[in-house]
């Protein structure tokens, strides 16, 4: 199982804030893992989504 990562512990991997985090969810540029009331973010996830920033991939729903 891969790791999973809080909100907070996210956006410190990714260098943004909890609400950048709170935002790419809503926008559908993250995928989390829901567990009842909590919102986890897999690590290949962020990996993915790492990725696919590099390569200037847009995910359907982005606005450009």
């Amino acid at each position: 199982m891969n790791q999973l990562f809080d909100v907070n512990a996210a956006a410190r991997q990714l260098a943004v804030s909890p609400w950048t985090i709170g935002a790419y969810i809503r926008q559908g540029k993250l995928r989390p893992v829901r567990i009842g009331r909590l919102v986890r973010l897999d690590e290949e996830e962020l990996s993915r989504f790492v990725a696919s920033s590099k390569n200037g991939e847009r995910r359907s729903g982005d606005e450009r």
